[in-house]
């Protein structure tokens, strides 16, 4: 990995060797302001509940909605999917393009691949490609076919400017997770990817997964999202597969800032391109990623 520095053009850093600015349940506060500010790493939680009668997915964490920050600073009035997407998409074009790639990580909250979700064309899958398509447009993606048209090399960020990257998340258990159904979602997806179907989303593998095809997932994926500890312990091999790892500090260091620990652990030989963190806003984390793109 490459730490930031005045000789090194951040702009000619290849995206798996860049750090991105990045913030936890983007939705709980103004996108707008959130990009305004530097972050590149957004994250939204998507559920199907509504999927039939919607005829889209729905932005946001609990039940209740209480967490998502309606009609603030441009956010939208409602919890359609598309919507959120538009978002980002409409402030990427008042910059012209001329911004870092931004990768939006869509945590699963419900399964993709169900019965809830059938006929597949409507509900399932190519539904959700077709949201992602139909409110970013392809030519504002980067794609899974792009990477592989690319022989699975990543550009460099200056060759990405203007881009949008989903990456497919989800967690196992938890009475806010999608429990198995995240991780079959993720594990279909991935399938069809290879088999060069479905290949709008990159998939990341969780430290949660469970299932017999764990390894499958783990051994095909691009992006992980790991606790400290284990990328610690996987460093070495995570660099030399190129994946591209996501931690969300502010679980591991249970609400303290992330300055605390990360830079004695980057010194340790440590590295994270995502460093997620509610603090996005924060001066000390700033300070704490002085080569944040």
């Amino acid at each position: 990995m490459i730490q930031m520095n005045s000789k090194v053009n951040k702009w000619d850093v290849p995206y798996h060797k860049a750090f991105f600015k990045t913030s936890h349940n983007s939705y709980e506060h103004s996108i707008r302001e959130q990009l305004n500010k530097g972050v590149r790493g957004l994250e939204y939680d998507i559920h199907d509940e509504k999927i039939q009668e919607l005829n889209n997915f729905e932005v946001y964490h609990l039940q209740n909605h209480y967490d998502v920050m309606l009609n603030v600073d441009g956010n939208p009035n409602d919890y359609l999917f598309s919507n959120w997407l538009q978002i980002i998409k409409e402030w990427s074009n008042e910059q012209n393009n001329e911004h870092a790639p931004i990768t939006l990580f869509i945590e699963l909250k419900d399964s993709i691949v169900d019965s809830n979700n059938k006929p597949d064309e409507l509900y399932g899958i190519k539904k959700f490609n077709n949201v992602l398509v139909e409110s970013l447009s392809l030519d504002k993606l980067y794609t899974y076919k792009n990477f592989r048209q690319n022989n699975f090399q990543w550009p460099t960020v200056r060759e990405l400017k203007g881009r949008v990257i989903i990456v497919l998340t989800s967690y196992w258990g938890g009475y806010w997770a999608s429990s198995e159904g995240g991780f079959e979602s993720r594990l279909r997806y991935l399938k069809n990817s290879l088999e060069s179907k479905d290949d709008i989303s990159f998939v990341s593998w969780i430290e949660e997964d469970h299932g017999d095809e764990v390894q499958f997932l783990k051994d095909k994926t691009y992006f992980w999202k790991c606790s400290l500890d284990y990328s610690f312990k996987e460093y070495q091999k995570i660099a030399i597969s190129q994946k591209l790892t996501r931690v969300d500090f502010d679980k591991i260091v249970f609400g303290r800032h992330v300055k605390t620990y990360y830079l004695k652990n980057f010194k340790a030989g440590y590295r994270c391109n995502f460093p997620v963190t509610d603090s996005w806003a924060d001066e000390m984390y700033n300070k704490s990623f002085p080569w944040s793109i």
